[in-house]
């Protein structure tokens, strides 16, 4: 790999961590990530799944997490199916993966809604194989409802997985237990009741040598638990929740590669930024518009922004406007990226003149 390609992952590891939502934890998260990854986070998330995913093998994606869920399970969060939807989107077009999402039985109807807006169809799981190999084209995903008990999560992932054989497992925004397998929200709330627990599939992946990754904003999601003793040192209840556990938010499921950014969706985004650079495919990454129209779609689904608790077409409390600028500048980025400029100093091996 150039040190052309890594500068440029540099740039939106930098970008996606801005924080701008002023929570005063990402840039904690992000160095004590990247002493453990060693390399800017997108990049080794973009090149494993490059090597990893053929085209029409099935990669897992998990996403959703039920919001006031004392008031009802059916409430979810902005953050999370729109940066799933649009990853695999990514994922699809650059690397020919057919998508499974898996979320909360309660959640599948937004999701299903969110998967559209990006441009699937959304089909019972074999369909959206088959269409893959269809002579004539037809882009489909699946949408899966994920066991919200422990044993019935192991028996489902080890079946999904002997079934599917997936080449990737990917966790956006997904909460994640600790070690007395509670699982919070940022409050430190306890919310394992109503969570898909998708740590098993987590846990059943790694058996069977499936890459997995991990995106989070938080501290308190699938992934995280790869820099748990530096969220019991920097974030809110990271070392003691509000709840009667004790024993803070900080999960103790790993995976392979973990990717921080200010906002979880933000995280995917980078993730497709920097496979795009990679693969040197501009329209694999969405446009301003695809990202509106997904937000949109999102919260006509019923899904909230988790900060305002208005069902609005933004997240953590950023307005859609502004989410619609990040991939405007991620766009540009990538754009320059990969101009006939940016290819000529990838060959030359260096960013000297950058």
């Amino acid at each position: 790999m150039t040190a052309y390609i890594e500068a440029v992952a540099e740039d939106i590891d930098r970008l996606i961590t801005i924080d701008i939502n002023r929570r005063s934890v990402i840039q904690a998260l992000y160095q004590a990530a990247r002493k453990k990854i060693k390399r800017p986070l997108v990049l080794a998330s973009a090149e494993a799944l490059a090597k990893d995913i053929s085209p029409g093998s099935v990669v897992f994606i998990a996403t959703g997490w039920p919001d006031r869920p004392w008031i009802s399970s059916k409430i979810g969060e902005l953050d999370g199916p729109p940066g799933a939807a649009l990853l695999a989107r990514s994922l699809h077009r650059i690397l020919g993966a057919v998508p499974f999402f898996l979320i909360e039985e309660e959640l599948q109807h937004a999701m299903k809604a969110t998967a559209r807006a990006v441009g699937f169809a959304v089909l019972p799981p074999d369909q959206a194989i088959a269409a893959y190999r269809s002579s004539a084209p037809l882009h489909a995903a699946s949408v899966l409802g994920f066991p919200t008990e422990i044993p019935q999560a192991i028996a489902e992932s080890q079946r999904l997985i002997s079934t599917y054989h997936p080449t990737a497992m990917i966790a956006i925004e997904k909460g994640s237990a600790n070690e007395k397998d509670i699982i919070h929200n940022a409050r430190g709330m306890d919310t394992t009741a109503c969570m898909a627990k998708v740590d098993e599939l987590v846990k059943e992946s790694h058996r069977a040598g499936i890459i997995t990754i991990g995106i989070g904003d938080g501290g308190n999601e699938i992934g995280m638990g790869l820099i748990a003793d530096a969220i019991r040192a920097h974030v809110p209840y990271g070392a003691r929740c509000a709840c009667p556990c004790g024993a803070g938010i900080a999960p103790s499921v790993c995976t392979d590669m973990l990717v921080t950014a200010s906002v979880s969706n933000w995280g995917a985004y980078g993730v497709a930024a920097c496979l795009a650079v990679l693969k040197g495919q501009v329209d694999g990454l969405h446009d301003e518009d695809v990202e509106r129209r997904t937000l949109r779609e999102a919260a006509d689904a019923g899904l909230i922004d988790g900060n305002t608790g208005y069902v609005d077409p933004g997240a953590d409390g950023i307005p859609a406007r502004t989410h619609a600028a990040m991939i405007t500048v991620l766009r540009q980025l990538v754009i320059n990226a990969i101009s006939p400029r940016g290819l000529a100093l990838e060959k030359e091996g260096g960013a000297a003149e950058r």
